[in-house]
């Protein structure tokens, strides 16, 4: 009973203190360290050792407002935040990770602006990496039909470029139908169709960070520009069970992703396909997963600015398997590790190897 009236003091102090705006303001963050070994064919063997911090605030501006800021480590590449221990103890790049407004005016709809976290649902990174941040505006929506179904909608319009001599800068937008499913007591799917459009590509320059496996042509000062236009349909879902292995496997899953670019007359699919099993996630002492999945990625199925990163350097024109398995160590901390043995579809295959090794800390 002390205990009890000693923290209702502490919060009625802090609230005659502290601001109001600071009283609704969070602070999440994580970090990672990793270990990675790399051995591609037609390359030297890498051995790296790196990081990763983030840190985010959201505060609440109004009833119906909300503002997130948020930093993290590496480079400016907008699929990685990794940063490498290098440059004899050199000081470390901090970039701006987050920064938008969420405005919440039904429990259904929000509506996003500025630099966000992907609102698209993804299953395993195969046509979007999850370290890109979109830029532009966007909105979510969700409606429970019945206490089984319920349909979500997610769309918005980002930004890829910017030029001032140029009114046909290139964007993306993208529309992204969906239901959640409770087929049963112990299994639920979310499924959803998907198109993504990238007007003023066709023809143009390519991209910043791009991994230059997209299918150019050269223009007349000997640059690269995209030969095909991008526009994808994609569907992505997720098939759930609860508790398939009493007390031992407390969830398990099949998922999948495919893609296919309207605008391209070949080489235009991609497809991923995989399960996981353990627990649904781990975020606790003792909670394990393992996960598999295969994927095959065609030179033009996804613009080459988008996929995961770490498959094959971020290239379209891959395929390969990839294994991951989690095991919690204590509350928000996990060990991770995951292997990729991926190479091209054309040949040279240049088959690579990428092992990770990860300690996760979040709060």
């Amino acid at each position: 009973e002390a205990k009890k009236q000693q923290e209702s003091v502490i919060k009625e102090a802090k609230t005659k203190i502290l601001p109001d705006w600071v009283q609704k303001t969070k602070l999440t963050g994580d970090f990672r360290l990793r270990y990675q070994w790399e051995d591609r064919d037609d390359s030297d063997q890498r051995n790296r050792f790196r990081f990763r911090a983030r840190l985010a605030l959201e505060t609440k501006i109004a009833e119906t407002l909300k503002f997130t800021f948020g930093i993290a480590s590496g480079p400016n590449d907008p699929r990685s935040t990794n940063q490498t221990f290098t440059d004899v103890f050199s000081h470390k790049q901090l970039n701006i990770d987050l920064a938008n407004v969420a405005w919440t005016p039904y429990a259904w709809v929000t509506a996003i602006g500025g630099k966000m976290k992907n609102p698209v649902y993804t299953v395993d990174q195969l046509i979007w990496d999850n370290d890109i941040r979109p830029e532009g505006v966007a909105a979510q929506f969700n409606r429970k039909f019945n206490d089984d179904v319920s349909g979500f909608l997610n769309a918005g319009v980002f930004i890829l470029g910017e030029n001032a001599n140029s009114n046909n800068n290139p964007y993306m937008f993208v529309i992204q139908p969906g239901i959640d499913w409770n087929i049963a007591e112990c299994t639920k799917l979310k499924y959803a169709l998907g198109w993504t459009n990238i007007p003023n590509i066709e023809g143009k320059q390519q991209l910043a960070y791009s991994s230059g496996t997209n299918t150019y042509e050269k223009d007349a000062a000997g640059k690269n520009i995209y030969k095909y236009g991008y526009n994808l349909l994609s569907m992505t879902g997720e098939l759930g069970f609860k508790n398939p292995i009493h007390n031992t496997v407390n969830y398990a899953a099949l998922f999948g992703e495919f893609t296919h670019n309207t605008a391209a007359s070949k080489r235009n699919n991609g497809f991923m396909t995989g399960f996981y099993f353990g627990d649904e996630k781990v975020t606790d002492k003792g909670q394990w997963q393992f996960k598999y999945s295969f994927r095959r990625l065609e030179s033009d199925a996804d613009l080459d600015v988008l996929p995961d990163s770490d498959f094959y350097g971020g290239s379209t024109g891959a395929y390969g398997h990839k294994a991951t398995f989690q095991y919690g160590l204590m509350k928000n901390v996990w060990y991770e590790m995951n292997y990729f043995r991926s190479e091209k579809i054309s040949s040279p295959k240049d088959p690579e190897n990428l092992l990770q090794t990860d300690l996760n800390f979040k709060f």
